[in-house]
This record gives C-alpha cells, sequence and structure tokens, in this order.
C-alpha cells in the first residue's frame, strides 16, 4: 500500500500559543509547512526558517502555497479568513473559539459545507489521556448516573502580560476569560456529559479596565438535567480542574499536574485510584492536528469539527447575554 504524503499546509498566526501549534505541527508526521504567514516580520522569519519554507507576504498569498490552513489568528479574523481558505479550495483547521459571535460561526461551518471542505475547531482539552480516560469511565457507568459538574479553568493572565493586545480591547474578545479559557471547559463538560441547553453568567472586572472582563462564573442547565458550574478568571492563580460527581463515584481531572483521580462510592471507607500521566506537554494538540490530518485524509467530519465549536460558543454567547442583562437569568442556547 503507498503511504499518501504529507498534507501541505500553511499556519497564519504564529506567536503566543502559534508556537504551541507549531510544536504540535512539528510532531505530526502526517502534516508538513509548506508557508507561514505573520504579520510580526520577526516571528515569520523564525517560523519560514524552522520549516524550510516560504514566509507569505500575506494571508491570501499563503492560501497559493498549501493544501489545508491552520489559523492561530485573533477571534475577529476567523470568519473571512475561514471564507477566503474554503474558498480557494482549503481545508481549515481554526483555533478556538470558533469565532467570536455564533452568527460568525455558523457562517463559517455553512461555508465550508457548501465548499466541501473540513472545518475543525481546535478544542484541545477533551484530546488530553486523562480526558479520554475520564469519557470511558462515565460511558462505562463507573461513577453511575452523573448529576454535577463544577469547573475551574483560569489563568493570572492580567499580570502575567501586557494588556495591549486585541484580547484586551472591548469589543475584540467578549466575556474574555471565559471565551479564551473557559471555552475549554465547556466543550470538555459537553464531552463527558451532552449538550447544553441554557445558560447564565456574572462577571466583574477586578484588575483590568472597565468594560475589559476579567472573571466570569457561569451556571450550565444540560438536556440531561445535569447542572455545573464553570468558572474562569484572568485574575486568579493557574487552576485547571474538572469535578464531575456521579451516584456511584466522583471523577476529578487535573491539568497540571495531569491526573485523573477516580473517588469511590464507599468515600472514606475506600482508598481514591489515582491515575497519573506524564508531565502536560502538549499531547493534546498533537492529538487534534493528527485528527484533523486523519479527517482531511480520510474526508470525513472531524470528532470537533465546526458544529461542536459551535456549540460551545453559543454556551459562551448565553452566559454574555445573562451577565449584561439585569436579572443575569438563564438564557436559552441559540441555534447551533
Amino acid at each position: 500500500m503507498t503511504e499518501l504524503p504529507p498534507l501541505r499546509i500553511g499556519i497564519a498566526g504564529l506567536g503566543g500559543h502559534g508556537r504551541s501549534i507549531q510544536d504540535a505541527v512539528a510532531a505530526v508526521p502526517a502534516l508538513c509547512v509548506g508557508a507561514v504567514y505573520d504579520p510580526d516580520e520577526g516571528e515569520a522569519r523564525a517560523a519560514a526558517d524552522r520549516f524550510g519554507c516560504p514566509a507569505a507576504p500575506s494571508f491570501d498569498a499563503l492560501l497559493a502555497h498549501v493544501d489545508a490552513v491552520v489559523l492561530v489568528t485573533p477571534n475577529a479574523l476567523h470568519r473571512a479568513q475561514t471564507q477566503a481558505a474554503v474558498a480557494a479550495g482549503l481545508d481549515v483547521f481554526v483555533e478556538k473559539p470558533i469565532a467570536n459571535t455564533v452568527a460568525d460561526g455558523r457562517a463559517m461551518v455553512e461555508a465550508a459545507d457548501a465548499a466541501g471542505r473540513v472545518l475543525m475547531v481546535g478544542h484541545n482539552a477533551r484530546y488530553g489521556r486523562a480526558a479520554r480516560q475520564a469519557k470511558a469511565l462515565v460511558d462505562d457507568g463507573a461513577v453511575g448516573e452523573p448529576v454535577s459538574v463544577e469547573i475551574h479553568f483560569s489563568a493570572d493572565n492580567v499580570q502575567k502580560g501586557s494588556h495591549e493586545g486585541w484580547r484586551f480591547q472591548p469589543g475584540q474578545c467578549p466575556l474574555l476569560p471565559m471565551m479564551q479559557l473557559g471555552i475549554h471547559a465547556v466543550d470538555l463538560a459537553q464531552y463527558l456529559v451532552g449538550p447544553v441547553r441554557g445558560a447564565s453568567g456574572r462577571s466583574r472586572s477586578v484588575l483590568t479596565q472597565p468594560g475589559v472582563v476579567d472573571s466570569v462564573t457561569g451556571l450550565l442547565l444540560f438536556e440531561s438535567g445535569v447542572a455545573g458550574t464553570v468558572v474562569s478568571n484572568y485574575c486568579t492563580p493557574d487552576l485547571f480542574q474538572l469535578r464531575l460527581a456521579g451516584t456511584d463515584g466522583v471523577l476529578l481531572l487535573d491539568w497540571i499536574p495531569h491526573r485523573l483521580t477516580v473517588l469511590p462510592r464507599g468515600g472514606r471507607t475506600e482508598a481514591p485510584e489515582v491515575r497519573d500521566f506524564d508531565r502536560y506537554a502538549g499531547e493534546d494538540l498533537v492529538a487534534e492536528l493528527r485528527e484533523f490530518a486523519g479527517a482531511v485524509r480520510a474526508r470525513r467530519a472531524p470528532e470537533t469539527d465546526g458544529r461542536v465549536g459551535l456549540q460551545a460558543l453559543a454556551v459562551v454567547e448565553a452566559m454574555s447575554q445573562s451577565a449584561q442583562s439585569d436579572h443575569h437569568g438563564v438564557v436559552a442556547l441559540s441555534g447551533s
């Protein structure tokens, strides 16, 4: 059987998280980099040297060199860049969130469908080994019937860096920490216990200028009857943890260190089962990009396709609408 050549991709957005994506791409033999683009010439030159490929002078020029694109660009650019890529006959991997609004995300899904192209969203939290094992335990009934889920996805990003980037510009990144971090938790919760039907939210500006949210707490109501909470801050110490409680046990999922703890029904009378994994060193990013390559080659929908991205974004949008209302009530999800 003849082995297929690597998929030739272009990467747009090379700094920050883009460097982690570069590392993951380099670890997937089914991918090769045909060109890169970033408005920062230093980042573009460094990536071009790393992969031995051209640094395209513009995003449109990038499209001419490759068969698929990986977008690690500001949220507000995702719709236009995806539409341009699929119109050029390319498949697209876009970093989460799929877009800033459900309307833009839906337009991206429709454009990819009309062009017959693969659209995948980078919801990497579910691709780690601990998350995969948690999903298997839930599906096998190891915790009984899920009752509640509590998640905290926070990083002290306000005090770690500059506030000059696009994320801190009102309108460029609604509900900032939930859109950039908490949306991982939202996707993970739906991966484990099913779709959310409604959500509410409260937000604050603790360390940021008024109008720029850095603290969000949300309530999730799942179609199954499960209720959950999700907290995401940019102003408290790093904490990435999920607690799923069921009638027969509890799962604790930690990212740093990467660990899954199973608390059995016996509680204090039974020792917890702790499953430790190697340091969380990008294995989830490698796994999701491997999934993208496989989906493109097989011409199939990837696990976290555009519709999965829309489901997560719809929850965040509902939280944002609730947080801006006077009563902070539950908002039913818009059609995703």
